[in-house]
Formats: C-alpha cells, sequence, structure tokens
C-alpha cells in the first residue's frame, strides 16, 4: 500500500470513529461532552460542509433511556486521484452511517473527499447517491449539500490508484458496478 493511500485510509477511518463517537455524545444528555466532540468531527472537515457531514452543530443533546448503539460506516473502497487544484485527492466510497448488517450486505451509499489542507487530511466534500424519484432507481452520483471544494464529482482528476477492501452486496444493482469500477 503506498504510504499516501495509507493515511488517506487511516484519516478517513478515523473520520468515521469521530462520527460515531460524535453521534453517541449526542444520547449522552451531555452538552458539553457533544459540543467537544462536534467540534473536533468538523475539525476534520474544511468549513462550510455542516449540513453534509450529517450532524448539526445546534442539536440539542437527548438522554436516551436506551441508547443506540453506533457502528462506524463500512469503507468500501479508497480511490486517489492526481488533481490540479489538491494534487493529491482521494475519495472513499462508505456505507450508511450506523449500518447494522454486515458488510457484505450493505451497499454503497456515500463518498466522502479527501485532500491535504495546510498539511492535514481534510474531508472537502461529499457527495452521496442521487435516486431517480419515480423509478426509485440509483443513477449515479450528486453532491450532497455542499462541496465548496472547487471539484467536480463527475472528475476528480488524473486517476491514479484504487484500493478495494470490502465487497458490497449487489442489492441496489448500483453498489457492486462501483466498486468493481476503477475509478
Amino acid at each position: 500500500m503506498d504510504k499516501k493511500m495509507k493515511e488517506a485510509k487511516e484519516f478517513i477511518l478515523k473520520f468515521f470513529a469521530k462520527e460515531v463517537e460524535t453521534w453517541t455524545k449526542y444520547q449522552s444528555g451531555d452538552s458539553d461532552l457533544f459540543k467537544k466532540s462536534v467540534e473536533e468531527f468538523y475539525g476534520m472537515a474544511i468549513d462550510d460542509l455542516d449540513e453534509s457531514l450529517g450532524i448539526l452543530k445546534t442539536s440539542q443533546v437527548k438522554k436516551e433511556d436506551k441508547p443506540m448503539v453506533y457502528q462506524p460506516r463500512y469503507l468500501f473502497k479508497l480511490s486517489a486521484y492526481k488533481n490540479k487544484i489538491y494534487d493529491d485527492v482521494w475519495v472513499a466510497y462508505a456505507s450508511i452511517k450506523n449500518p447494522i448488517s454486515k458488510a457484505k450486505e450493505s451497499v454503497i451509499s456515500h463518498g466522502f473527499i479527501i485532500a491535504e489542507i495546510e498539511g492535514e487530511l481534510k474531508i472537502i466534500g461529499t457527495m452521496m447517491i442521487y435516486k431517480n424519484r419515480s423509478t426509485m432507481k440509483i443513477e449515479g452520483w450528486r453532491e450532497s449539500m455542499y462541496n465548496p471544494s472547487d471539484l467536480d464529482i463527475s472528475n476528480f482528476g488524473e486517476f491514479v490508484a484504487v484500493e478495494r477492501y470490502s465487497e458490497p452486496g449487489d442489492y441496489d444493482d448500483f453498489s457492486l458496478k462501483e466498486y468493481l469500477k476503477d475509478k
């Protein structure tokens, strides 16, 4: 595994772990713990990604009698690109937040775009699957809420490499095809 690819993989797995921690703190009823965790979570991304990260800083914590046990997203694959703006860019293809089934039964639903900003890896954009409302068939990707990174999700730059980690199920006629693409 290339050193930079390894660093990008470690970063996205830490990001997924921080997401789990933040959702867990949200249920704790302790506003201070939640606020600290959500600030750390947002610190792993560039500014202005707020809603596309799925946890709002302004969320009111709620003490849950039977808190949900959150699991990290599945990382299916990581693709590397050479980009004229950011140099190295990686796209992590992942499951929904808190997947409750085995990896092979899950599907790809989100993408997280990663680049180095001022010497630190950061999430610089997000994307999610796009479903046709009339057919409910997945037709591809769309930017999720914000993507202030100046990237076009149809062209991240020159494709360099891909690493595949866990094969998704083929329940949606999209995930397995996306997983097998060299992009």
